[in-house]
């Protein structure tokens, strides 16, 4: 009986704990954050004219996001979708880009989005934004504070 009792016990724990590990995230999203762009800031003054567009203060303008994210344990195969949806200041609309992996992650990622110049000159800075990472499924995602207050729709 003692034995029986030990063995039921067992097996309560053992799927508990299979249970428990399916339960696990299976990514994270570690941070994100509005990275500066690199470049030269102060372009040297005898050379200015000869620069070339890229130098420009136009083309310096507009936001880079960087979404760092990790797969856990023996990583995702491949499929895995970073998105990265945001609104911007002069202009209502929810807006998306995102990086398809077509190939097997591990570890530590960094997914980068640049704001289009257009998109930017038109609508201003990024005053939301939303990070998700997918494979089917909704697998991590983290936004800004500002984000459901900015996607709120008006009634």
């Amino acid at each position: 009986m003692t034995r029986l009792f030990s063995m039921l016990i067992g097996l309560w724990v053992g799927a508990g704990l299979v249970a428990a590990g399916q339960d696990a995230p299976l990514a994270a999203i570690t941070k994100v954050v509005k990275e500066e762009r690199t470049g030269a800031a102060n372009p040297m003054p005898q050379a200015s004219a000869q620069l070339p567009k890229f130098f420009d203060d136009d083309a310096r303008r507009g936001e880079t996001f960087a979404v760092y994210w990790s797969a856990a344990g023996r990583g995702l195969p491949e499929g895995v979708t970073v998105m990265f949806e945001y609104v911007l200041e002069n202009a209502p609309e929810v807006r998306a880009q995102h990086i398809q992996y077509d190939f097997k992650t591990e570890g530590a990622r960094k997914a980068v989005f640049t704001i289009p110049e257009k998109d930017f000159r038109e609508g201003g800075k990024v005053k939301a934004w939303r990070a998700r990472v997918l494979r089917g499924r909704l697998l991590a995602e983290q936004a800004s504070p500002t984000w459901a207050a900015a996607t709120e729709r008006k009634k």
